[in-house]
């Protein structure tokens, strides 16, 4: 048993020497390896970190001759801008000098345009004043014009019509004035308007140019006489004329019977200046054309002194010449459908009433020419 026991206990110990002899040789082994393993590192560390040191030598060197370099620039660029700010302030200066040049020209000629300007309005005032003072002139002379020319168509050819149109177009013109004179004319002018609208107007003008239809016709109608003008010329009239005119030797060469055929139309011819015809009644006998102008002529004249009448509104002469002209007719002209439609005329107009119980309308005329009269003082 002890035996056994020595034995077990040297395998041990040898075992244990055994790990303790390995156990050194790994410490060992682990000490050289972190030895030498850290000294390579630490010189590739130094070799690193002196690389960096020389890069970064490089890099603060790079960097002072970049700093040189900037700081040159900036020197230079601030040299510049200072150079441009104090070419700026010298422009800002001249610009501001002009600005307030131009202000001072642009304010004196706006003074002076405003002083034109109002030279010009208060001449384009008077002008107005006086241009609607002078066409208010004139349109009260055209009035008056109008009123006048009412007065004489009225006064004169009673052509009561023309006259209420002139008078209604001056009250018409007047109607753009409010003053007081011009009122009154035309309160007279609408007074002497009623006036005429209450007279029976006559067409004097249609009147007179009916009279002149006759007058132009008259020398158209047929007077007595002229029918029963006898047949004095033929045909062989103009074959015996031809023949009287031939040569005398030509008879000499005429066949046998020429003189016989002469004494027959001497026979026709003396036939011919004596003609038997039955007269019922007493004929006028063949007006000369000396006769026949007068018979024309009067006739003329007879109308033409009723148209004068109907101008005059002469009621007497205008029906004393129309019964004249039909006497006129009635005896010296020949009985025809132009004569008695001729006639017909006569009788309607004989029964036209040409004297009218015309109006005063010299009133307004008056009242408008005291009133020019007064603006002319006035001016």
């Amino acid at each position: 048993m002890p035996e056994k026991s020595s034995g077990k206990t040297g395998w041990v110990a040898l075992l244990a020497l055994m790990l303790a002899i390995l156990g050194t040789g790994i410490s060992i082994y682990t000490w050289y390896v972190t030895q030498v393993a850290g000294q390579l590192e630490a010189g590739r560390e130094l070799g690193r970190l002196d690389g960096m040191s020389r890069e970064l030598d490089r890099l603060v060197e790079d960097q002072s001759t970049l700093q040189a370099k900037i700081d040159t620039v900036l020197d230079q660029s601030l040299e510049d801008r200072r150079e441009v700010l104090e070419r700026m302030d010298e422009a800002q200066a001249a610009l501001n000098a002009r600005l307030k040049s131009l202000a001072d020209e642009q304010a004196t000629t706006f003074a002076q345009q405003q002083d034109e300007i109002s030279s010009l309005a208060g001449v384009v005032a008077a002008t107005r004043s006086q241009i609607g003072s002078v066409h208010q002139h004139w349109l009260l002379r055209e009035v008056a014009h109008l009123l006048l020319l009412a007065k004489q168509r009225l006064t004169l050819l009673g052509d009561v019509e023309l006259a209420k149109r002139a008078l209604t177009l001056a009250d018409d013109r007047l109607r753009a004035f409010a003053d007081p004179g011009i009122l009154e004319v035309r309160r007279a002018l609408s007074q002497e308007l009623s006036t005429l609208n209450q007279v029976n107007s006559t067409d004097v003008s249609g009147i007179a140019l009916d009279l002149e239809s006759l007058v132009q016709t008259v020398s158209t109608l047929p007077l007595k006489g002229d029918d029963d003008r006898p047949d004095w010329t033929t045909a062989g009239d103009n074959e015996g004329i031809a023949n009287n005119a031939a040569p005398a030797s030509s008879t000499e060469t005429q066949e046998p019977g020429f003189f016989d055929a002469l004494m027959g139309r001497v026979s026709q011819d003396l036939e011919g200046l004596v003609r038997v015809r039955r007269v019922d009644e007493t004929q006028l006998p063949k007006l000369d054309n000396s006769e026949r102008f007068l018979a024309y002529e009067n006739l003329r004249l007879h109308l033409l002194v009723a148209q004068l009448a109907l101008l005059r509104t002469d009621q007497p002469l205008f029906q004393k010449s129309l019964s004249e002209a039909q006497s006129w007719l009635t005896g010296y002209f020949a009985s025809s459908p132009a004569v008695q439609r001729f006639e017909t005329q006569l009788l309607e107009m004989m029964q036209i009433q040409v004297e009218q119980n015309l109006p005063d309308i010299s009133g307004s005329l008056i009242l408008l020419r005291s009133e020019i009269d007064r603006r002319n003082q006035a001016e």
